[in-house]
């Protein structure tokens, strides 16, 4: 039975941000089923933890960075960057690299207009604004800390 490692890191995200902000409130959008096209939702989650909001999408990939193309809600992501304590952004999963990345949306818009295809590893060593979330590793899945994005600017 394969594993499928986007629903995985939705189901751990969830779990470690509740451990992380115990007193926050995190509300699951449901994707709909008409299509992989047609996504509805500005996002997976969207969490609450005073004072600010938080628009987050999971992602999983297999390699070292992950395509633009594949952030399907990056459109209805942007279109919230900028609002006074609301924090837009991608949660990352390289599975074989295990390490898990936060990427805000306007780090995604900054690289698209720098020509970048794709973001990952080589993304924070070419000096944008991505935040590793310390990890604990465990037999296949790591458990993230994600108390750092209470720390994030506008």
């Amino acid at each position: 039975m394969s594993i499928n490692y986007g629903k995985k890191c939705e189901e751990r995200f969830k779990i470690d941000w509740l451990k992380s902000f115990p007193d926050s409130t995190i509300t699951k959008l449901y994707d709909n089923t008409s299509g992989y096209l047609s996504i509805s939702n500005i996002s997976d989650y969207i969490c609450y933890n005073y004072p600010n909001q938080y628009f987050i999408e999971c992602k999983s990939h297999k390699g070292a960075s992950i395509p633009f193309d594949k952030i399907t809600q990056y459109k209805k992501m942007k279109n919230v960057v900028g609002k006074k304590g609301v924090r837009v952004g991608i949660i990352l999963w390289l599975y074989e690299k295990d390490v898990i990345y936060y990427i805000p949306v306007s780090t995604i818009t900054q690289m698209k207009k720098d020509g970048e295809k794709s973001v990952g590893i080589r993304s924070i060593k070419d000096g944008y604004n991505i935040i590793e979330i310390p990890t604990t590793k465990l037999k296949v899945f790591s458990v993230g800390d994600y108390t750092v994005l209470s720390n994030l600017g506008e």
